[in-house]
């Protein structure tokens, strides 16, 4: 009895955990690219717009929802303008990777 009411559980969990990851990772891309565009304001000499920060924000994103606990994530879609220090902690790896992956790329 116990089993299949976790089965009956845990099965809508699992189809409906790839809508919520799928949004909160276009909701993260927003925030950076809306962060990274903030935070590059400053920069002359470069005219930069959203579409100068997809490749990394999309790298950020993806960082974030395979490193975050479902309760971080949870967290994070529950309350979005919100930048706990793990989330931090996260973004500095993130960055430290998506860096590291488009020299490789370009190299």
């Amino acid at each position: 009895m116990n089993l299949s009411r976790k089965i009956i559980v845990l099965v809508p969990m699992l189809f409906g955990l790839p809508a919520f990851a799928n949004e909160l990772t276009k909701d993260l891309q927003k925030a950076c690219v809306s962060e990274q565009l903030r935070d590059h304001k400053g920069v002359s000499g470069h005219s930069l717009e959203a579409s100068s920060f997809t490749e990394y924000c999309k790298c950020e994103s993806n960082f974030i929802i395979g490193k975050a606990t479902k309760e971080q994530l949870s967290e994070i879609s529950q309350k979005p303008n919100t930048s706990p220090k793990w989330l931090k902690q996260i973004k500095s790896k993130a960055f430290k990777s998506c860096i590291e992956e488009k020299q490789q790329i370009i190299t």
